[in-house]
């Protein structure tokens, strides 16, 4: 899951602009195919009904035609997005902002594409704008590999353009003149670059795929000894790009911190795809994430910078997206990893998949025998017990950003990961875009990754693992929900502990009250993990004493 917001940046009511159009069933459809675009002049003419908008391409920016997905974010004057942030840092989960989507083929620089009513968008459509002043900014993804448009080359962008709808026709001019640049390897002292060209991926995508992290030495690092490795996984959205971002330095002398930085190696993955954070599990979608870290990746890392090659000698930790990846990892590969925390972990067990229960409901956007009347809408985003993003606004804006469950987002990579592969090649939807129901048969293949499924479906495999191996701590005001899965686990692995032999152990699931998606980082339950990895390592003997 994304990061949270801080409850002093929203004050807990829905501010969605009210557009005049509902987002009708023949706007849902120009999101399940590739959309006609009219290339004009520069000079374009606006429809009647409103507002348009004639995105061009510098030529500076870019001499060649091109290819991809054009779209234009708003942000109403009178929302609670602050000024300082400009439309395309959407999109907004504390506050929905307007946004359109189309798809363009051989756009030349100085040509202009127009966006208006036949635009995938939310959530209204552009001429339904309500009066008022908006502000403006256009983006041209060219290069599908990446979460995040900024971190792939050659993408273009615009700055922010100023405009109000007043109700007479209009088109709005917005010009690509900025691109992305190729990241440059970042730089901090103790920290360095390992990538290797993964053959089981390259294989599957048909093309290289490199596994990189980011990999922070042990302080006062001292050749020759064997130190324990932990892998950190980021949560959604995030990359290796962590590590370098981390001084593993900042410590206070004499805490657990400390002994950890000094005893341990610090790998920083990076879990992206083009379908966004892989959860490094085996997927139909995304290929087999899981087994390359594990059959390539780490024996790679251990042979280059000599680590503990045992089961004891490798922890795994995240948080979020991160936090599951975790679970999973430490469930699905015991003997090579030895210890796991979890930190608000993603979907733990479907029948709470957020608020929805995927094998028992029959709409994910819907409360059961709901017409979606006040109330009926099932909640995504939740900052102070009040709704600010339903799961229906979340996919529809998905929707603009990726159609057909390309965007790489939060739902979508989910739809990457636990379903299956869809006739036209993309991820298949697990629920209409447009009604929210819940499409049972790719409900059910979900269940390969549902890990309480697992967990009662295989007690004797799983549950000693997670009495033994594993920290799961998540806030009881969980801004997603998470909590309601993981109370269903934490229920299961109690009941079914007392029929087994020796599942017991250090492990625990802990459900933190009052505390939310992002400051359950700083509850009482994971402060402690630094002093309980210190443990881990003093019992398997990886500590300089």
């Amino acid at each position: 899951m994304k990061p949270r917001v801080d409850d002093a940046d929203v004050d807990g009511t829905l501010a969605a602009p009210a557009c005049k159009r509902v987002y009708s069933f023949s706007m849902i459809l120009h999101a399940t195919r590739v959309l006609a675009v009219s290339v004009l002049s520069a000079w374009s003419w606006a429809g009647p009904g409103g507002v348009t908008f004639s995105v061009s391409i510098d030529p500076s920016a870019r001499s060649d035609p091109a290819t991809g997905r054009l779209i234009v974010m708003l942000v109403g004057e009178g929302s609670r997005i602050p000024a300082s942030k400009e439309p395309l840092a959407g999109p907004f989960w504390e506050d929905p902002q307007p946004m359109f989507g189309i798809d363009v083929a051989g756009l030349s620089p100085g040509v202009a594409a127009v966006v208006d009513d036949a635009a995938t968008s939310f959530p209204c459509v552009v001429s339904a704008l309500p009066p008022g002043r908006y502000r403006a900014q256009a983006r041209l993804d060219t290069s599908r590999t990446n979460s995040d448009w900024k971190r792939e080359a050659g993408n273009l962008y615009s700055g922010v353009v100023t405009f109000e709808v007043t109700g007479a026709d209009r088109a709005v001019s917005i010009v690509l003149d900025k691109s992305t640049k190729e990241h440059a390897t970042r730089r901090r002292s103790g920290v360095e670059l390992f990538s290797i060209r993964s053959e089981s991926l390259s294989s599957f995508y048909g093309r290289e795929v490199n596994l990189r992290a980011a990999v922070a030495y042990p302080l006062e690092y001292a050749p020759g000894r064997a130190y324990a490795a932990i892998y950190s996984i980021p949560g959604y959205g995030g990359d290796h790009g962590e590590g370098f971002a981390r001084d593993r330095s900042a410590v206070v002398p004499g805490s657990a911190e400390e002994t950890v930085a000094r005893n341990t190696f610090m790998v920083y993955l990076d879990p992206e795809s083009p379908n966004g954070h892989t959860l490094f599990a085996d997927s139909a979608n995304n290929g087999p994430w899981g087994s390359a870290l594990v059959g390539e990746f780490i024996p790679a890392l251990e042979e280059r910078y000599k680590t503990a090659p045992t089961a004891a000698g490798r922890l795994v930790r995240g948080h979020s997206s991160g936090g599951w990846s975790a679970l999973w990892l430490a469930l699905t590969y015991p003997d090579t990893f030895g210890s796991a925390w979890s930190g608000a972990p993603d979907p733990v067990d479907f029948r709470r998949f957020q608020v929805v229960d995927l094998y028992g409901d029959d709409n994910m956007y819907l409360a059961p025998g709901n017409d979606g009347g006040a109330g009926g809408e099932h909640p995504s985003f939740i900052v102070n017990g009040r709704t600010l993003m339903t799961i229906r606004q979340e996919n529809l804006m998905e929707e603009v950003i990726g159609p057909g469950n390309t965007s790489a987002q939060q739902w979508d990579s989910w739809f990457a990961v636990f379903g299956p592969r869809g006739a036209d090649g993309k991820p298949a939807a697990l629920f209409d875009p447009v009604t929210g129901a819940i499409d049972r048969a790719v409900a059910e293949e979900y269940r390969r990754y549902d890990i309480g499924h697992l967990v009662r479906s295989d007690p004797a495999r799983y549950v000693p693992i997670l009495r033994s191996n594993v920290r799961l701590v998540v806030g009881d005001r969980d801004n997603f929900s998470l909590y309601k899965a993981v109370e269903l686990l934490a229920g299961d692995v109690k009941a079914l502990s007392a029929n087994l032999e020796g599942a017991a152990g250090p492990g625990y699931i802990v459900i933190e009250p009052g505390f939310d998606h992002g400051s359950v980082s700083n509850s009482p339950a994971m402060r402690r993990m630094p002093a309980e990895i210190v443990e881990h390592l003093k019992k398997s003997d990886l500590i300089q004493r």
